[in-house]
């Protein structure tokens, strides 16, 4: 055989090699994949950028059409989906100290939010009892910027002003800091929150501006508090079954994606920051910054919360690290 042909018989076979080992990377998530509107499906587009070139080929699974929460969740830890961008509260089971990331008024801000995941042993604390079970937290996403307070009632300014309003809450922990501040609660999934609302069930939520805005909530949720109660925080869940069998070249493909993946987040959150204010104005919802102090107060009475959802020495490990990057 001619040495071209030998060549191109080899490159063919190659190429054809490099084919049939392509794997295929499922990414789901809860949102629309529009990476326009949901930070999360910008995340979900730099991981898959990021892959391009690679033996790995990406396929985005949104709208839970891989199943709820908790359905995801399991099929991360069964090996069948490799990237889940899930709901925090998913891993509390499983692992109770990262029940520590949607604590009331405990962050600054989401930078150093970011900085402990980066600079700290926060996240291997976390991992320590998930990676038993198939599951490894990868990082965090942003839905937008921090929680804040909507209703359909009323101006936000001061505590007082919460009282005799009902809020939708996430769960346990969420009602619980509703309480504190002298509001009442139901714990409500989240398909059904636009009827609970309409229907006086309840009379708002503590969520990020976004989530109102993005699933049309603004037409009856016509008050909004921008009081920053803790970062918009969702979770990047990976199988630990998949990630560890990969070779050293793959790993380190896959840790580079979802550090794109995150960076995309962030880029989108940044360039959200501009438009919120803008967008709740033309839905017509009026913007109550707190009072002078009030903030702190909110905080004061968050922290009630704080001790009812981890014990002493799990609080000590997040105080700790926020000091350590300080």
């Amino acid at each position: 055989m001619k040495s071209w042909k030998r060549l191109a018989l080899i490159a063919a076979m190659t190429t054809a090699s490099s084919m049939a080992l392509a794997a295929e990377v499922k990414v789901a998530m809860n949102g629309a994949n529009d990476p326009s509107k949901n930070a999360e499906a910008a995340f979900a587009q730099g991981f898959a950028d990021a892959l391009k070139g690679t033996d790995f080929e990406v396929k985005v699974f949104p709208s839970e059409t891989l199943g709820k929460e908790k359905e995801r969740f399991d099929q991360v830890a069964q090996g069948l989906l490799e990237v889940n961008l899930a709901s925090v509260p998913t891993t509390y089971g499983m692992s109770p100290v990262v029940k520590g990331v949607a604590l009331p008024f405990l962050w600054e801000s989401n930078d150093q939010f970011d900085k402990v995941i980066a600079q700290t042993d926060m996240l291997e604390r976390m991992n320590a009892p998930l990676l038993d079970n198939g599951i490894r937290v990868a990082g965090f996403n942003y839905i937008g910027v921090g929680i804040g307070i909507h209703n359909t009632k009323k101006p936000v300014a001061k505590i007082e002003d919460l009282q005799g309003l009902r809020f939708r809450a996430l769960n346990a922990e969420q009602l619980a800091f509703a309480e504190a501040l002298g509001a009442t609660g139901t714990v409500i999934a989240w398909s059904e929150v636009a009827n609970a609302i309409q229907t006086g069930v309840a009379d708002g939520y503590l969520n990020p501006p976004n989530s109102a805005i993005r699933t049309g909530h603004t037409a009856f949720l016509k008050h909004f508090t921008p009081a920053n109660i803790s970062p918009s925080t969702r979770i990047v869940l990976i199988s630990e079954d998949w990630y560890s069998g990969l070779d050293a070249t793959q790993k380190q493909q896959i840790d580079k994606a979802l550090a794109a993946g995150i960076a995309a987040n962030r880029a989108w959150v940044k360039n959200w920051e501009g438009e919120v204010r803008k967008k709740h104005q033309e839905a017509g919802v009026t913007i109550t910054e707190l009072a002078p102090g009030e903030r702190n107060r909110m905080a004061e009475a968050g922290k009630k919360v704080w001790a009812q959802t981890m014990t002493p020495e799990q609080l000590q490990l997040y105080l700790d690290a926020i000091k350590q990057v300080q």
